[in-house]
């Protein structure tokens, strides 16, 4: 049952996109995963200790990775998959995927909308690897990602890994970017990366009062993007972050005290159809010119309060008491 309705809700929102998704648009789909700390929770099924990047160290907690789309004005999570450790996938006879593996069947999974052009797929490091740039490849889509220090290039046939290499670039030649009012020293490397025959690599570095933040390195499998455009496609994987976000604070996505593994999934679902209700509602409601699912919640919350406020008003011209209005909304 359940997982029946994940996938009509996945072709509900690929019908959504399919309609309001403008002509020659490009689409980017992030790929990224996130932590339910559960500290005490000793009862919980499928808890173990996962990475988390906000705390930087392992957490007792449930882990899910998630694909989240944007183009445009549109930011929308699509699809979520819970990872759990080999251990409790061979205790409850479940069939074991890696975060790897996850991550590369939400891509194949995703349905390219008809009016996009080009597809992106965006990645931290973490999720920047070979497995999924074939997989990226193998559906006609692109990948930026961030790539780590040791990932090794061959500028003139030489093998350095970039940490290395980055120790030779003359700052004084660097090319300059401005993004959204921020300025970038970019070093632009294009050819083999590790096992990728060809791809343009980046070096940046912000530049904050003259002086220039240690380097970023962005990869992209598109090699005739220029370094600013890599840039400014890369900003968008930030929206799964500011999703996230709005799951956990406002959406309650990591409040949950059920035990069972199915009850939890359950929950995930109703959070999921919770967030992506809120973003198809903002982007319905065109006059009320709600620019983020921060707004719209504010606004759901403001329809609330007005009916309480309209009921009290009601009830107070029935001659009805206040002690029974308080019982009848609960706040005796």
């Amino acid at each position: 049952m359940i997982n029946c309705l994940i996938r009509n809700r996945i072709a509900y929102l690929n019908l959504f996109l399919e309609t309001h998704i403008k002509s020659k648009s490009v689409g980017f789909l992030v790929i990224d995963d996130t932590v339910n700390p559960k500290p005490t929770a000793k009862k919980i099924e499928g808890l173990d200790f996962h990475f988390s990047h906000a705390e930087g160290k392992s957490v007792w907690s449930h882990c899910i990775v998630t694909s989240n789309f944007v183009a445009g004005d549109i930011s929308i999570l699509i699809d979520y998959k819970p990872y759990y450790k080999k251990e409790y996938c061979k205790d409850i006879n479940k069939q074991f995927k890696n975060k790897m593996q996850l991550a590369k069947e939400l891509v194949n999974s995703f349905e390219k909308p008809f009016n996009c052009e080009k597809i992106y797929v965006l990645t931290d490091s973490w999720y920047t690897s070979n497995p999924i740039i074939e997989e990226c490849l193998s559906k006609g889509y692109h990948l930026i990602g961030a790539i780590k220090s040791n990932r090794k290039i061959a500028p003139k046939g030489i093998k350095l890994q970039l940490s290395q290499f980055e120790k030779y670039i003359n700052p004084d030649a660097l090319d300059v970017v401005t993004i959204k009012g921020k300025n970038y020293k970019v070093y632009t490397y294009e050819g083999s990366v590790a096992k990728i025959e060809n791809a343009i690599v980046l070096i940046c570095y912000e530049v904050e009062n003259g002086n220039l933040k240690a380097p970023i390195y962005l990869i992209s499998t598109d090699i005739e993007l220029d370094a600013k455009t890599i840039i400014e496609y890369y900003l968008n994987r930030w929206s799964i972050e500011t999703n996230y976000k709005y799951l956990k604070s406002n959406l309650g996505f990591n409040k949950y005290r059920v035990r069972s593994i199915l009850s939890i999934e359950r929950y995930f679902l109703i959070v999921f159809l919770a967030i992506n209700f809120l973003e198809i509602f903002r982007l319905y409601q065109k006059d009320l010119m709600l620019k983020t699912i921060g707004e719209t919640i504010r606004y759901q919350n403001s329809l609330t309060a007005k009916e309480i406020i309209m009921f009290i008003y009601y009830k107070a011209q029935q001659n009805v008491s206040i002690s029974e209005i308080y019982r009848t909304l609960k706040v005796a």
